[in-house]
This record gives C-alpha cells, sequence and structure tokens, in this order.
C-alpha cells in the first residue's frame, strides 16, 4: 500500500512550521545559504530535539530573535510564501507519496524566497574591460 500525504495531512503543517521556526533560527545566527533544505533535514534528523526548541520558541508568526533588517525582511518573505504554498496545495489538493517527494517539492516551491538575487550576467567581472559591441 502506497503511502499518501495530502495536502491538509498534519505532516505537511508539521514541516511548514518547521521551515518556518528552524528557519528563523538559523537566520537569527546568520545562516542564509540553503536555508530551506537545512531546515528540513535538521527536522527529519531530529524530531525529538525539534519538539524540545519548538516548546521554547515564540510562534512562527512573530519575528522572535531577528534584528537584522535583512533578516527581517526574509522572514516576512518566507512568511507570506508558505502562507501561499499552504493556499496552492488546498486549491489543487496536492498529495506526496513519501516523506522525501514532500520535502523536495517544499524545497523547490519555497527555496527562490531565500536565493541570492542572480548577478548582471552581461556585466564583466570587476578588472575586466566590458565587452564591446
Amino acid at each position: 500500500m502506497q503511502l499518501k500525504i495530502k495536502w491538509n495531512d498534519d505532516r505537511v503543517r508539521g514541516a511548514t512550521t518547521a521551515i518556518l521556526l528552524i528557519g528563523r533560527a538559523r537566520l537569527a545566527r546568520g545562516q542564509t545559504e540553503d536555508l530551506i533544505a537545512d531546515a528540513l533535514t535538521e527536522y527529519r534528523d531530529d524530531p525529538a530535539g525539534y519538539k524540545v526548541n519548538k516548546a521554547a520558541w515564540p510562534d512562527a508568526q512573530e519575528l522572535g530573535p531577528l534584528h537584522k533588517p535583512v533578516h527581517v525582511e526574509l522572514y516576512k518573505k518566507l512568511l507570506l510564501a508558505v502562507a501561499a504554498l499552504h493556499q496552492k496545495m488546498t486549491e489543487n489538493k496536492r498529495q506526496s507519496n513519501s516523506l522525501l517527494e514532500l520535502d523536495n517539492y517544499l524545497i523547490a516551491s519555497l527555496s527562490h524566497v531565500t536565493a541570492r538575487p542572480v548577478e548582471n550576467l552581461s556585466a564583466a567581472p570587476k578588472g575586466w574591460a566590458s565587452p564591446k559591441r
């Protein structure tokens, strides 16, 4: 029998809440690289430790320990993206066949929020002459 994780399953809500809480804690420590994937890995690797930390952390909607404006803005974008993803999953009645598939979907859907902005590739690197047209 195949495992079905529906859009309204507690495991979906738990994973997205973990992304928010663990992601916020990582942002407070200045860790922004691979935020979504690392938060899900930490959540899956140590669910008991996550539950202990979750009891001590402020609610996911609060900014908590974030003080840098860049991190606050990034977390607000992440909050909005998670809410939009929940809405999209509900409208499309999204299902996953495994926790790995769910995690991959969440990473693919939310990683754009925490990704670094793309550099202007048409500009020459520092110290190089601009291309002639």
